[in-house]
Order: structure tokens, then C-alpha cells, then sequence
């Protein structure tokens, strides 16, 4: 039987991991549709980077709705 000390400590360690995954999660979707959005508007050629900014924000809003949903799912 462990010690309660020791299960209070690894539930916190367990919730760290939780939480910074979903942070490393973030910043990847974010990334990941902000290099598609550039890479189209380097192929189109086009002079403002419309596209990029377009699926960066969509990348924020996707972003933020699957950490909201993780953070809320028990």
C-alpha cells in the first residue's frame, strides 16, 4: 500500500504531463496549419500573406477548442 504523500504527488505529476501535452498539442496544430498556410501563399505567389493568416487563426481556434475539450474530459 503506498503512502498517501506518494499518491497525492504522482496525481500531481500525472496532471502536469496532462497539461503540458496539451500545450506542446497547442503549438503543433498552430504550427503545423500556419506552415501549410505559408507554403500555399509562397506557391500563389501572392504578395500579402492572406492564407497564412487564415489558417493560423483557424489553427488557434482549433487549437483552443481541443484543449478546452481535453481540459474538461475527466
Amino acid at each position: 500500500m503506498e503512502n498517501p504523500k506518494e499518491e497525492d504527488t504522482k496525481k500531481k505529476v500525472n496532471a502536469a504531463a496532462k497539461y503540458s501535452a496539451i500545450g506542446f498539442q497547442m503549438i503543433a496544430i498552430i504550427g503545423l496549419l500556419t506552415f501549410i498556410g505559408y507554403k500555399i501563399d509562397e506557391h500563389r505567389k501572392s504578395k500579402t500573406n492572406i492564407i497564412t493568416a487564415i489558417f493560423a487563426l483557424a489553427g488557434v481556434g482549433i487549437a483552443l477548442y481541443q484543449a478546452i475539450r481535453q481540459a474538461t474530459r475527466e
